[in-house]
């Protein structure tokens, strides 16, 4: 007899199972994404999970990222789990340059990981959804990638939410408006990426302690980002008085500017998108526009749809400079909040009909009839559990919510019959096999 100890079914932090009363509205809503990208005109790509390290991290010494890396045995070359779908879909262009036509408009749904400490809305494994156009260096494609987030929310169901848009050659600006060194602004813009979470003072004390600014400094740098106007167009011009001098925070403006009047044409109200100067993304492979969705009703949840212009980053792998600009959702963190907004009604069971099963010499009518509705269309389940009796089956069927049930014994099958019900209304009737899906579809249509 085996002494080995039972092995406790617990799942590592950070990482969660999706049981069906979950994955049912999580598919629902994973297909509402989808239609809404494919009406912009994007098309699905698929890519490995495991990717060579070196790719994900774009062999940067100080990769700061926490990444879980895989090795099947020594000698074996580095790998990782990627982390996000944007290295990826930059390693994919630069493979298959000369098979994609550009601008290549794609969307991505999978798993990605990142060693991050788990807290509310914040995993170690999630899923993303992403959207990219790449090969176009124009506004209007970032401005129809906002233009794609704001109608994905919609879709879903969002109606208070605001997308915050910013421009990275503006933050890259600040080095010679605050004054501090070219090589001091990835580390300024992580730490400006951390304002939402940790507040102005533990941001400012990082600043002085891992950048050295001074107070002086401190108080230009904390200028900028309260920078506030009643509009956008107070906004851009405030901007431009402020900083418009320097050449590529002026480029960043003129910019913001454009995409203001192209999210006009498209349909984007005002209320659901402004510029936030404090908004930096905090990975370092943005070079213009970002931007970051934030619920108006749960903003501690953080962002949900966010992403940017990233044109440097194909050329990592040695192809030509290329421009790209898209957006991502993160979708374990997106499905939490329609949990916790009730934008998510649950559903035990995807079957329409439920069959009973509770006499022998039913069962090949009872599988006929089943197999008639299925290709009619109907999502249709034979019971094959143990229950026996009519009143175990209809139990079953009230705990899963089916709408409809079939009802067959020796006097339906003599007569050619059977007993459809109604499970809302409760209501049943004796209907030929014939007209068992008409009746089906009445009660599913309602």
């Amino acid at each position: 007899m085996s002494t080995q100890s039972a092995i406790k079914p617990v799942l590592p932090a950070g990482i969660r199972d999706y049981l069906p009363g979950d994955m049912i509205p999580r598919q629902k809503m994973l297909d509402t994404i989808r239609k809404t990208f494919e009406s912009f005109g994007f098309n699905p790509l698929d890519t490995p999970g495991l990717e060579r390290e070196e790719v994900l991290t774009g062999g940067d010494p100080s990769f700061k990222m926490q990444i879980f890396r895989a090795r099947l045995r020594d000698g074996e070359e580095d790998l990782a789990l990627r982390f996000d779908l944007t290295v990826p879909l930059a390693r994919v262009v630069a493979t298959y340059q000369s098979d994609l036509d550009r601008p290549f408009k794609r969307y991505q749904v999978g798993k990605v990981w990142r060693g991050e400490k788990p807290q509310a809305g914040r995993f170690r494994e999630f899923v993303q959804f992403d959207a990219d156009i790449v090969g176009s260096a124009r506004t209007m494609a970032d401005a129809e990638i906002i233009a794609l987030m704001y109608q994905t929310m919609v879709a879903l169901g969002f109606s208070r939410f605001v997308i915050k848009v910013n421009n990275r050659k503006l933050l890259n600006g600040l080095a010679g408006y605050v004054g501090f060194s070219q090589e001091q602004i990835p580390t300024v813009l992580r730490l400006i990426d951390k304002l939402d979470r940790l507040g102005w003072d533990n941001i400012a004390g990082e600043l002085a302690d891992m950048v050295g600014l001074t107070v002086e400094q401190l108080a230009s740098l904390k200028r900028f980002l309260d920078l506030r106007e009643d509009s956008v167009d107070r906004l851009l011009s405030s901007l431009n008085d402020l900083m418009g001098n320097a050449e590529e925070a002026s480029s960043g403006i003129r910019e913001l500017s454009e995409i203001r009047d192209h999210l006009s044409a498209l349909g984007v109200p005002s209320e659901n998108w402004e510029i936030d100067l404090s908004v930096a993304r905090g990975l370092g492979y943005y070079t213009g526009p970002v931007f970051e969705t934030i619920l108006t009703d749960l903003p501690s949840i953080g962002s949900v749809f966010s992403g940017g212009r990233f044109d440097g980053l194909v050329a990592r792998f040695g192809a030509a400079s290329m421009p790209a600009t898209g957006a991502s959702i993160g979708v374990d963190r997106l499905f939490s909040a329609m949990e916790k907004l009730s934008l998510l009604p649950k559903q035990a069971t995807l079957t329409q009909v439920l069959v009973l099963n509770f006499s022998t010499e039913c069962e090949k009518r009872c599988q006929e009839l089943a197999t008639q509705l299925r290709l009619g269309g109907i999502n249709t389940e034979i019971y094959l559990g143990k229950e026996v009796t009519l009143a175990g089956q209809i139990a079953y069927a009230v705990r899963q919510s089916v709408p409809a049930v079939l009802i067959m014994g020796g006097n339906e099958l003599a007569s050619g019959t059977c007993q459809v019900k109604d499970m809302a209304t409760r209501s049943q009737a004796e209907v030929s096999f014939d007209q068992v899906g008409i009746r089906v579809s009445e009660i599913l249509s309602r």
